[in-house]
């Protein structure tokens, strides 16, 4: 029996259906916390533009948490359950396999550090 998984990316503000290469998902940090965010494209510079005032004068910190020198690939099956199930329990559509997109991984290791 052949499977077929279809992801639909919502804008987040509009709740408006983005067809593929129309939007984005951004990722940011505030008061030690990560987020990501899914927008369409005026949405999207909009976001980067109001997040701009702000950036142009803040001192950018060094992440808390070391970087791993891997892709999750290389993480240990136990790891990826661990961060598949986080991101199932915060409503973050995650494949059953397969890699694990950078800003999941990242927003579970700030949200267990």
């Amino acid at each position: 029996m052949a499977k077929q998984t279809y992801t639909r990316v919502i804008d987040d503000l509009t709740n408006e259906v983005l067809e593929e290469g129309q939007g984005e998902t951004l990722t940011f940090g505030f008061q030690g916390k990560s987020y990501s965010i899914d927008l369409g494209q005026k949405n999207a510079d909009e976001f980067r533009k109001l997040m701009q005032k702000y950036t142009s004068v803040a001192t950018q910190e060094v992440s808390r948490l070391p970087r791993a020198a891997s892709s999750s690939a290389k993480s240990d099956k136990q790891e990826l359950k661990k961060i598949r199930e986080w991101a199932a329990s915060q409503g973050i559509e995650v494949n059953a396999r397969g890699r694990i997109a950078k800003s999941v991984e990242d927003a579970y290791h700030e949200s267990v550090g």
